[in-house]
């Protein structure tokens, strides 16, 4: 625990155009990591193996990646950051429906 009394209202008063920075740079990541290995999971053969190492890679961007700035924002005390984050994990769904609803999807 840190020595510095808190702020009334549990205000991140620390570095919170950093945290925010952090979040967006991590939501960027997720944004463009998690439909990128999907797409090339889709579009790999499934004789060579890689289609699902392309899969983890979605999974892991298209969730792990939110958690983790939301729980970056969380420890830094910015709770409006990582409810974004956590808002983050209703875009695989979008992009899933998108993908196979739509003729974008092949």
């Amino acid at each position: 625990m840190s020595d510095r009394p808190s702020s009334p209202g549990g205000r991140n008063t620390r570095h919170p155009t950093g945290i925010r920075i952090v979040v967006a740079v991590l939501a960027l990541l997720a944004l463009t990591l998690g439909p990128t290995g999907y797409l090339m999971g889709q579009s790999a053969a499934s004789h060579a193996g890689s289609a699902a190492e392309w899969h983890t890679l979605a999974f892991g961007a298209f969730v792990g990646i939110p958690l983790l700035a939301a729980a970056v924002a969380t420890v830094a005390g910015d709770r409006r950051a990582a409810a974004l984050s956590l808002a983050l994990l209703a875009w695989p769904l979008l992009f899933m429906s998108l993908v196979h609803l739509t003729p974008l999807g092949g």
